[in-house]
């Protein structure tokens, strides 16, 4: 099998991103943690069971990216692309045949265990009841012997004979000794113990396979961003809002690309709605009024992302643009 794409630079400590349909994706738990507290991406949580409506609030993992999300971990470093295969080839006959075998293993154990646990249960009972049915017994005798000696002490001093039923009380008072302990259930080991399956915090891939040193610098076939002008123009602007200390969050819901946030979103509300304008694209005076109410409306400001790479139309972008951001100040807002 062939090394997978990385990003150029990517060091050890790099954080892997699956590439779930063409959208990165975070596994691990401190892996989402670092990229959400060190890195300042936030990234959507999208975790849950089906049919469970309480987990809505608090999404699980695994940590969705945004396509700029990801192209900015991966350009600076921190991350890598792991692909994971659209299309999972079917098990062979021999691998089927294996996992058959150790399921009806495991089912039999399970089964060979319960039985054992049956059965040592059965036992402790009935030596429990057999122990008390003892005392009973013996309690009993006890009773007869001394009231078989004190008859037989009358007797004798009376001058009579020792009736025969005395006797026979008194010559077999001998107490019966115990049980012997039950069996103990057998040992349990790794073969009929090992009953449940062990779910990967990760996709599973055929093998690990290492990264390469070197790969080709996004998009690539996996990962198709930035491949447009636009997509340059998105990723352009999202890097340069980071740098400037910024968190993004989708922003669709609000009219704009996305919502800006001067931190953690956990902590703070969006200052902005953000629009992208690219290269030398006109904007209508219509368009400004929309941008102006729609922030007014839901209480942040527009903002417009003006990024121009010196080119016109749609032209092959060669290489990053500058960015320039324009605050809408609307009905004394903004």
């Amino acid at each position: 099998m062939t090394a997978l794409p990385s990003s150029p630079g990517a060091g050890p400590s790099s954080i892997p991103l699956y590439l779930v349909a063409g959208v990165g994706t975070v596994w691990d738990a401190q892996a989402a943690a670092t990229i959400h507290c060190a890195h300042d991406i936030s990234g959507l949580r999208t975790g849950t069971l089906p049919g469970v409506q309480q987990q809505n609030g608090f999404l699980g993992l695994p940590v969705t990216l945004m396509p700029e999300e990801t192209a900015l971990l991966v350009n600076t470093g921190r991350a890598h692309l792991v692909p994971v295969p659209s299309a999972i080839a079917p098990p062979s006959a021999e691998l089927v045949a294996q996992r058959t075998a150790q399921r009806i293993a495991r089912s039999r154990a399970l089964a060979e265990r319960m039985r054992a646990d049956e059965e040592a249960r059965a036992v402790a009972s009935k030596a429990k009841f057999e122990a008390a049915g003892e005392k009973a017994r013996l309690k009993r005798e006890e009773r007869q012997r001394k009231k078989a000696e004190a008859a037989r002490a009358a007797a004798l001093a009376a001058g009579e004979e020792v009736p025969a039923e005395v006797g026979a009380v008194l010559s077999g008072s001998v107490a019966t000794p115990p049980p012997p302990p039950a069996a103990a259930p057998p040992t349990p080991t790794a073969e009929n113990t090992n009953i449940f399956t062990v779910v990967p915090g990760a996709p599973v891939l055929d093998a690990l396979v290492p990264r390469a040193a070197e790969a080709p610098p996004l998009p690539t076939p996996h990962f198709p961003f930035p491949a447009a002008v636009r997509d340059s123009a998105l990723a352009d602007s999202f890097a340069a809002l980071h740098t400037r200390g910024y968190r993004m969050g989708l922003g669709p819901r609000f009219g704009g690309e996305w919502l800006i946030y001067p931190g953690d979103y956990l902590r703070y509300h969006a200052h902005f709605t953000s629009q992208v304008i690219v290269r030398d694209d006109p904007i209508r005076p219509a368009e400004i009024v929309a941008w102006g109410r729609l922030g007014t409306g839901t209480k942040k400001a527009g903002l417009l992302c003006c990024w121009d790479d010196g080119k016109t139309g749609d032209e092959k972008v060669d290489g990053p643009g500058d960015v320039e951001f324009y605050s809408l100040e609307w009905a004394n807002f903004g």
